[in-house]
């Protein structure tokens, strides 16, 4: 039979990227089949160095011939060696278990970066004598780290001569903190806030843009071989409070001609560059742009640049390619309400909180200053109520010009919103069109999930709005006070619920590369990477443990062990220095946070932070020495087991009191439980067992008898204790916990008008700590997929996959998919008092792992209409594909193979296979 061929051809998880500079890159692809339990048996992969060549069916670079393992997840290239700025072609066939080869796929392709630091010709440029500006900057734990001083945007222009026909042109370019570069007046691609942040003295990251058609497209350039490259530069994190200095940009591109030659042109002392129309700009500050200080054409052909200054020649990290979904517009968003103040001011409701910037259309008078505001909030008369945004100004001003209309949206800032003013001083100005940029890192969304619980469904659609809301290239903490920062509690708290619902796959890639850059030689990592304030060494050790979880996250859903190799020296340096700094295997100095933001607090209130930090000692051990394993590192494994037994006991010795762990009591009165301080070691299974029964039901107490099924805790129990409870048999209780509508809850913020996750449990709408777009929170979305709508990965890279729709009183319906690095998994299930019905779709290449429900005893299980369980079936031989493996509790246990399943439960009668 014919095969349909493999879809989806990505290199280093992104497609047909330009810029790679990893000198073996990884490839991967994902099969479909008719036919169920179909898996991999071949596959061949031809690496060609011209689409021509690749479509013959000649890999001239690489060819794999066919290869017997299953390794559509990740193929590292080993053909000959790859070069700078080349172009490569590549296609597959698969062949599947029952001897069938399909057709070729699709030509897929990658070009080539810079593979040496050498063949950057280019320059980093700057403006010498920059004008500067003083913004409010950062208070981080209480302490105000001082104005920030930011430079005007510096706008820099070359005029270039092309010497014959073009067949490919690229830029490659870098700007700190951002930039945008445009061609014959024209911008160059739809990224926005580029490049990616990173620390900036250890790493510079680069863009690549094919600017073929731009050339092309100006008659000026046909005509006479001249165009023209302008750049912009704003500050973003680039600044000298940070240690950096001036923006700074540079700029290399590759023109290949026809006659198969090259040209590189570059950024050098002979740009000329000035200040201009984009004045004042800042991530809190917002931005000032005067448009009356428009040159019009500046970066066109036979601008007068006679009156700018030559550039000045700089010094700045070498760049690497940035491969990771840019940040992009996602959305564009109308208002739904709006309303004008007794001053004139116009107050607009988006109707979500979200990261971004508006677009304006306005009508005015020369002159006029045009001022727009951001809050999350509004006080009772209708205004705008900042209290969120701490010291951020977030205010963005356009000085009109006078010509009809004039459209303004910003460059170089963003804020957090879901209401913003408009106010115009000193006449009033005609406002003609205004909408809401939503801004975030433009990842995939891979994950869907409803189900027939809508305050459930607005959780989850709060989550995706704060998740998307907080990937600005790196995962932020909030996106609208003075802070935004990657605070690795946040990263690695919410990092299972964003691989469920979004493609992190390079994401996560380049965040892990940032925190290693992050280490020091002690081996010690900071609160928050970039480690911009160099204030936050050493990190409490819940937040830095999210070097080894993310990495062992990132192995789960995408399979791929590279980056768990790449970072394993660096991660067991981290864990020894955890070690050197523990005391008798206990870590008393290094934390914090430890349960930060329990109800009605900030700080940790029932949990010791010795007890969060020494669990995360042992997690992180614990991790690692599997990871050990899964490299085949023998001796790092044994070291690593030893070590993580040591902590254990430890733990239990320092922390275990009267049959639970240790909380902090308020009054000799107070005999409540501790749920952190409980569920946490029951999570990683450290209890002793003699002691298990007790610790469970003190959490079980507290969460039912004492806060009336509500939880007590902060980020870090709050990401444990609906699984905790699922684990040890009370998932009904975690759902009742899950759906509270009354504080402290997730459903708690949706009564009270939140789309998005607050960062405190309380609704606070004053001064202080209270963000009202966090996701550290948002760990409950992971629970949603695995446990509510029964969806799992049970075996790293989605090889074997759980398909368990529960029973809880009350849910009647769930459906959830995930497009994994294997195809689409997806379970849709649905119940009533006399049947469920369950429909599963398992990848190619993997096992499902099913489990059906029995609300009765004498319920019959079907699989497309033929029984497969019952009580009085006989002769069960199974079907093929799937498996029947008996009944396990309340709940009947199948294997299957790949493809679309429907299991059907009703009330049995007496009946007999015979297949």
């Amino acid at each position: 039979m014919t095969i349909p061929p493999p879809i989806k051809l990505r290199c280093e998880y992104l497609e047909n990227p330009l810029g790679v500079d990893v000198r073996r890159p990884r490839l991967s692809w994902v099969l479909t089949h008719p036919v169920r339990s179909s898996s991999s048996s071949a596959a061949r992969v031809i690496v060609a160095s011209s689409r021509q060549t690749a479509d013959d069916g000649f890999g001239d670079l690489w060819d794999t011939g066919l290869i017997t393992e299953d390794v559509s997840c990740g193929l590292e290239y080993s053909g000959v060696s790859l070069h700078s700025f080349q172009q490569i072609f590549w296609r597959v066939q698969w062949g599947d278990n029952a001897g069938n080869m399909s057709s070729w796929s699709e030509i897929a392709s990658f070009e080539m970066g810079f593979l040496e630091d050498d063949q950057w010709q280019a320059s980093w440029i700057t403006k010498a004598d920059c004008r500067e500006h003083t913004s409010p900057g950062t208070t981080l734990l209480g302490e105000y780290l001082g104005d920030y001083i930011n430079a005007h945007a510096i706008y820099c222009r070359r005029e270039f001569m092309l010497a014959k026909p073009v067949k490919r042109a690229r830029a490659f370019v870098s700007g700190l903190g951002f930039c945008e570069l445009s061609v014959n007046g024209q911008k160059v691609g739809d990224r926005v806030l580029d490049p990616a942040q990173t620390d900036y003295s250890r790493l510079a990251l680069y863009s690549t843009y094919d600017i073929v058609d731009q050339l092309a497209a100006s008659a000026e350039t046909r005509r006479t071989g001249r165009f023209v490259v302008g750049m912009i530069l704003g500050n973003g994190r680039h600044i000298r409070n940070y240690g950096y200095g001036h923006p700074r940009g540079i700029v290399q591109i590759l023109v290949e001609y026809i006659d198969g030659s090259n040209q590189h042109f570059v950024t050098d002392g002979s740009w000329k560059v000035s200040h201009g129309a984009l004045q004042q700009n800042g991530l809190y500050f917002g931005e000032r742009y005067d448009a009356r200080l428009e040159e019009h054409g500046w970066d066109e052909v036979g601008a007068d640049d006679s009156s700018w200054s030559n550039a000045t020649e700089v010094s700045a990290a070498h760049p690497a390619s940035q491969l990771i979904p840019p940040i992009r517009v996602a959305r564009r968003i109308t208002p739904v309400h709006q309303t004008v103040l007794p001053d004139g001011t116009t107050v607009f409701d988006f109707g979500e909180n979200c990261a971004g910037w508006l677009r304006v259309c306005v009508k005015g008078e020369r002159g006029t200053e045009l001022t727009i505001h951001h809050a999350e909030l509004l006080h009772d008369d209708g205004a705008l109520n900042t209290s969120p945004n701490q010291a951020a100004e977030a205010t963005d001003v356009y000085i009109l010009k006078g010509d009809s209309p004039e459209w303004y949206e910003p460059r170089f800032t963003y804020h957090g919103f879901r209401y913003a003013s408009i106010s115009a001083s000193p006449v009033g100005i005609k406002i003609l069109s205004v909408e809401g940029c939503v801004v975030h890192s433009d990842v995939e969304q891979v994950g869907t999930l409803t189900c027939s619980n809508a305050l459930l469904n607005r959780i989850h659609a709060n989550v995706l709005r704060g998740q998307l809301s907080n990937l600005m290239s790196i995962p932020t903490d909030c996106c609208q006070r003075d802070e935004r920062h990657g605070w690795l509690g946040d990263a690695h708290l919410a990092a299972e619920e964003s691989m469920f619902n979004f493609n992190m796959a390079a994401f996560y890639t380049k965040f892990l590369k940032d925190i290693a850059l992050a280490q020091r030689m002690d081996g010690s990592l900071p609160d928050v990477v970039p480690p911009y304030t160099g204030r936050l060494y050493p990190a409490d050790p819940a937040w830095s443990s999210a070097f080894i979880s993310i990495a062992w996250e990132h192995y789960q859903f995408y399979g791929e062990k590279r980056i768990l190799d790449h970072h394993f020296d660096a991660m067991k340096k981290y864990v020894d220095f955890l070690k050197a700094h523990s005391t008798g295997l206990v870590i008393e100095t290094l934390g914090k946070y430890g349960d930060w933001c329990p109800p009605g607090s900030i700080a940790p209130k029932r949990t010791p932070v010795e007890l969060t930090s020494t669990w995360y000692f042992y997690h992180d051990a614990l991790l690692l020495s599997r990871i050990a394993g899964i490299l085949c590192r023998s001796r790092e494994q044994q070291e690593l087991e030893e070590l993580s037994a040591g902590i254990k006991d430890a733990f239990n010795r320092r922390f275990l009191r009267d049959g639970e762990y240790l909380v902090n009591r308020f009054a000799p009165v107070d005999r409540a439980a501790g749920q952190t301080s409980n569920l946490l070691p029951l999570h990683l299974k450290m209890v002793p067992e003699d002691f298990t029964a007790h610790v469970l039901d003190r959490l079980l107490q507290s969460v039912i008898a004492d806060q009336d099924f509500h939880l007590d805790t902060g980020i870090l129990g709050t990401k444990y204790i609906l699984d905790v409870l699922t684990d040890y048999g009370h998932a009904e209780t975690a759902y009742k916990v899950a759906s509270q509508r009354t504080y402290p809850g997730w459903g708690y913020m949706v009564e009270e008008g939140a789309t998005t996750l607050w960062e405190r449990w309380e609704k606070i709408t004053g001064g202080g700590m209270n963000s009202q777009n966090h996701i550290m929170l948002g760990s409950v979305d992971a629970w949603f997929y695995r446990v509510v709508a029964g969806i799992s990965v049970i075996e790293p890279g989605w090889k074997r996959i759980g398909y368990a729709p529960p029973a809880f009183a009350g849910l009647t319906s769930a459906s959830a998919s995930v497009e994994t690095v294997r195809g689409v998994a997806a379970l849709n299930w649905k119940r009533d008092p006399d049947e469920m019905v369950v429909d599963i779709t398992v990848p190619v290449g993997s096992q499902g792992i099913v489990r059906i429900p029995l609300d009765r005893v004498d319920d019959v299980v079907e699989e497309s209409d033929t029984i497969l369980w019952g009580p009085d079936v006989t002769s069960a031989v199974p079907l093929p594909a799937v498996t029947c493996n008996g009944k396990q509790g309340p709940t009947v246990l199948f294997t299957t193979g790949s493809g679309s399943y429907h299991f059907h439960t009703h009330r049995g009668s007496h009946q007999v296979r015979t297949d």
